[in-house]
């Protein structure tokens, strides 16, 4: 009497799905632990934020999205849409099963065929919702710009920014990035050193030492930025600050209170040149009142720099939400950078 064979594959498919099932519990439950670099202290969680940084991981997502609703779709489709070679299709497939947001129907012999999950349905919402965050928008903008920028040009030697414009990194969850956008994240690479400018016409950046610091750091920006530099000391006597970090020394003699006067004539060119930036009424609306709202704290009898620089930011959003940039708000966003370093320093 013949004896019936284990069935090795379907072992094994049970093992898959056992893995699939934790796989998809540690993304929904994530553990974070602190994590110490020299120099600076960021918390990381360990599978991850999610597929938005990855522009064809998100255009396949919402490509199954559009699908009929629980039905399976042949991937030779999007392959032929998209002029995707097919065998990147099926990796990026398989990268959306293993996260738990796509299926395959490769047990019943359609390799290529997928539908997207529950799971799936929630990730669109949660990148729809990214795609609208402009503070989301501005970290990775300010992120994706200085990696590429070290990828193009780590010798330091002078690119157009606007070249940034014309990759996959420019994408955002699902979204692009606009011009506007990436001139706010200039100016955060450039006023804390970590990006300078040429001076040339068109306008070039370089990546400094700095820069290529904070990439090989492997942290954020925000986090390289605000890490607690070993070897900082003050010496304050009266009015006379002596700060030194690393090896600088640098000195300053305040003999007057903080002073952001030269932020004025910004607040009121915004006003000014607000109904021709192109704006959605309620956008240009909320443009001008935090114009006011900066000018009325510029004008305060004592001005505070953090409600100062809180409302300058404010605006400074509002403006990089407008697109395509037009002559005249790219002048005003150079303004309000001039502006920035004038009263904090650049």
């Amino acid at each position: 009497m013949a004896t019936k064979g284990i069935d090795q594959r379907e072992i094994e498919k049970h093992v898959k799905e056992i893995n699939k099932a934790y796989q998809r519990a540690a993304r929904k439950y994530p553990v974070t632990i602190p994590v110490t670099g020299k120099g600076f202290t960021l918390s990381s969680g360990i599978t991850g934020v999610g597929i938005e940084q990855d522009p064809h991981l998100v255009r396949l997502l919402i490509w199954l999205g559009e699908q009929p609703d629980r039905h399976f779709t042949d991937l030779d489709a999007y392959a032929e849409q998209t002029s995707t070679p097919i065998n990147d299709v099926h990796v990026l497939a398989h990268a959306l099963e293993r996260d738990g947001l796509a299926d395959s129907i490769g047990a019943f012999g359609e390799e290529d065929s997928y539908r997207m999950t529950d799971d799936g349905r929630v990730e669109l919402r949660r990148l729809a919702q990214l795609r609208h965050d402009p503070a989301a928008r501005h970290r990775y903008a300010t992120d994706a710009f200085l990696r590429w920028l070290y990828t193009t040009a780590h010798d330091q030697h002078p690119v157009d920014p606007t070249d940034f414009l014309n990759t996959t990194e420019s994408h955002y969850a699902g979204g692009e990035l606009s011009g506007a956008e990436l001139d706010y994240a200039l100016a955060r690479l450039i006023h804390p050193g970590l990006v300078k400018s040429t001076g040339t016409e068109p306008k070039n950046v370089a990546i400094t030492i700095d820069g290529i610091d904070c990439v090989l750091s492997g942290a954020t920006v925000s986090d390289y930025l605000n890490r607690t530099r070993p070897g900082d000391y003050y010496s304050i006597t009266g009015t006379n600050i002596v700060a030194g970090s690393q090896g600088k020394v640098e000195q300053h003699n305040h003999n007057n209170a903080f002073d952001p006067s030269a932020m004025r004539q910004f607040a009121e060119l915004v006003q000014q040149l607000a109904p021709t930036y192109g704006a959605a009424p309620d956008q240009q609306a909320e443009l001008i009142h935090d114009a006011e709202v900066l000018a009325e704290e510029i004008d305060s009898e004592t001005p505070q720099p953090g409600r100062v620089r809180a409302a300058f930011d404010a605006v400074m959003n509002g403006l990089a939400q407008i697109g395509p940039a037009s002559a005249g708000l790219a002048t005003t966003i150079e303004s309000g950078q001039q502006a920035f370093n004038n009263v904090f320093g650049g």
